[in-house]
C-alpha cells in the first residue's frame, strides 16, 4: 500500500512516516502521516521544526480496489519559535481549502475528455453526485483558444437553449479539424456581434470560408472576412442534385399503380439509382425476388437493372444523367475549367425544362461563384466542409449521450474540452 500511495501522489519513499489501510465493507480509509521536516514560517520566514498539534483531515478520494476510498491525513500544525505563528504543513493530496484529492479531480477530468462519457457515468464510477462532477468539470476544464484559421469552416447543429431546439453555429479549422468556437445562435445579428469583436488583423488572415447554402453565412463572411473567398461545400451541391433526382423518381413512381412492376422497381431498388454509378458494382447479380416480370427472369446485373429502370421514363433518365455528369465533374474538374462546366449544366437544365432540374439550375446559378471557389486547394486539400461534418457528428454524440444540455455554456465547454487537442486541466501540469 505504501508503494501505491507513493505512485499515486508522486511522493518520495522517505517523505512518508506512517501509512495504514483500514477496510470496512465497501469503504476504505488510508491513514497517512508525513515525516516531520523543518518548515519555513509564512509570516517571518524563520525555520522551525516545533509541532504545535495534529489535525486529521478527511479527503474524498477515487475508487481504489473497488472500494470507496477516503484519505485521512494526519496533518501537523507547526509553531514558529520566533513570532509564535501557527501554520499547517503542506498538503500534497489536494488543493488548498479543498476536501477532495487532486488525484480524484484528475481522474474525473481525464474520464470527461472522452466525448462518449457522460457526467452521470463519471459520477457513478467515482461514487459522487452528478452535481459534484459537473461543478468540478466547470471549474477545472481548461479551454485554450486557437487563432482564426486560414481555412474556416462554418456549419450548424441542433442544440437546446432555454428548453427549445435551436441551431447552434459551429466553426472549425478545415486543416486540423479543431473547433474554433461553438455559438448558441446562427442568426445574422448574433454572428455580426461575435465577429465584430475580433480584431480586423485576425480576421484578415482568413483566406477561405467554407459554408453550406445558408445565405446568412455568405453575407457575414463577405462583411467580416474581406480577404477570404467564400466557398460552398461540394457535398451540399451534390446533395441538392441528389434530392432533385429523388423527387423526380418519386414523381415518376407515383404515376404507376402500386401493384405494377414499374412502381415496385422504382420503390424497392432505388438505392442503386441513388448511388454514383461509378461506385456501383455493375456486374453484381441482383435477386429481384418476385419483381422480375419486366426482366423476364429473376436474376439481373446491377447495370441492366439501372438501365431498365431509367427507361421507364425519359425525364427520369435525363435527371439521372445530369446527376452523374455533375458527380464526375466534382471529382475531376479544376478551378480552371469548372466555371464553363457549370454554365453548360445550367443551360442544359433550362433546355430540358424539368421542374426539379430547373430549380437546381437556378440555385447553382445563384451560388456559382461560391461553388467555383470550392475547387481551390489549401495546403494540398480541396476546400470542403468535410472536416466539420465529422466534428458535428461527435458534437451530436455528446449532446445525445447527455440527453440534451439545458445549459448551453456547459455544453460549449464540454465540446471544446472533449474535442480539442489543446484543452487541458486547470491547476495541473501537462
Amino acid at each position: 500500500m505504501k508503494n501505491t500511495i507513493i505512485k499515486l501522489f508522486n511522493l518520495e519513499p522517505d517523505e512518508l512516516e506512517d501509512v495504514q489501510f483500514i477496510s470496512e465493507g465497501n469503504r476504505a480509509f488510508i491513514l497517512i502521516t508525513l515525516k516531520r521536516v523543518r518548515q519555513r514560517c509564512p509570516q517571518c520566514g524563520s525555520s522551525t521544526k516545533v509541532v504545535h498539534d495534529y489535525r486529521k483531515r478527511t479527503l474524498t478520494h477515487a475508487i481504489l480496489n473497488d472500494q470507496y476510498t477516503s484519505i485521512v491525513f494526519n496533518q501537523r500544525r507547526y509553531r514558529c519559535t520566533n513570532c509564535n505563528k501557527q501554520f499547517s504543513e503542506a498538503n500534497p493530496f489536494t488543493f488548498p481549502h479543498k476536501r477532495m484529492s487532486a488525484f480524484t479531480i484528475l481522474q474525473i477530468m481525464k474520464m470527461l475528455k472522452n466525448p462518449h462519457v457522460t457526467f452521470a457515468q463519471v459520477a457513478d464510477a467515482m461514487h459522487l453526485s452528478s452535481t459534484t462532477v459537473i461543478r468540478i468539470f466547470e471549474k477545472y476544464a481548461g479551454i485554450n483558444t486557437i487563432p482564426l484559421p486560414e481555412s474556416l469552416c462554418i456549419d450548424e447543429i441542433y442544440s437546446t437553449k432555454y428548453k427549445q431546439k435551436v441551431y447552434a453555429c459551429v466553426m472549425a479549422d478545415m486543416n486540423t479539424s479543431q473547433i474554433y468556437d461553438l455559438l448558441p445562435s446562427r442568426k445574422k445579428a448574433d454572428l455580426c456581434s461575435y465577429f465584430s469583436a475580433i480584431p480586423m488583423t485576425e480576421r484578415s488572415k482568413v483566406k477561405y470560408v467554407s459554408i453550406d447554402m445558408y445565405p446568412v453565412y455568405k453575407d457575414v463572411a463577405e462583411i467580416y472576412f474581406p480577404n477570404a473567398k467564400v466557398c460552398v461545400d461540394s457535398f451540399h451541391v451534390i446533395q441538392l442534385i441528389d434530392r432533385a433526382f429523388t423527387s423526380t423518381r418519386i414523381r415518376v413512381m407515383n404515376r404507376f399503380d402500386k401493384n405494377t412492376e414499374e412502381y415496385k422497381l422504382l420503390k424497392h431498388f432505388s438505392r442503386f439509382l441513388d448511388m454514383d454509378r461509378s461506385r456501383t458494382r455493375q456486374y453484381d447479380i441482383i435477386d429481384l425476388h418476385r419483381y422480375f416480370h419486366t426482366f423476364e427472369g429473376r436474376y439481373v446485373s446491377v447495370d441492366i437493372l439501372i438501365d431498365k429502370t431509367l427507361s421507364l421514363d425519359i425525364e427520369l433518365g435525363i435527371v439521372y444523367d445530369m446527376k452523374e455528369q455533375y458527380s464526375y465533374w466534382n471529382r475531376t474538374c479544376t478551378i480552371d475549367n469548372i466555371a464553363g462546366r457549370l454554365d453548360n449544366f445550367i443551360i442544359e437544365a433550362f433546355v430540358y425544362d424539368i421542374k426539379e432540374l430547373t430549380d437546381v439550375a437556378k440555385t447553382i446559378r445563384h451560388w456559382k461563384t461560391e461553388i467555383v471557389n470550392s475547387f481551390n486547394h489549401h495546403h494540398g486539400r480541396r476546400i470542403s466542409n468535410g472536416p466539420i461534418e465529422s466534428v458535428n457528428a461527435r458534437i451530436k454524440s455528446i449532446n445525445r449521450n447527455g440527453n440534451g444540455y439545458q445549459n448551453f455554456e456547459r455544453f460549449r465547454l464540454r465540446v471544446l474540452y472533449s474535442l480539442n487537442d489543446n484543452s487541458g486541466i486547470k491547476g495541473f501540469d501537462d
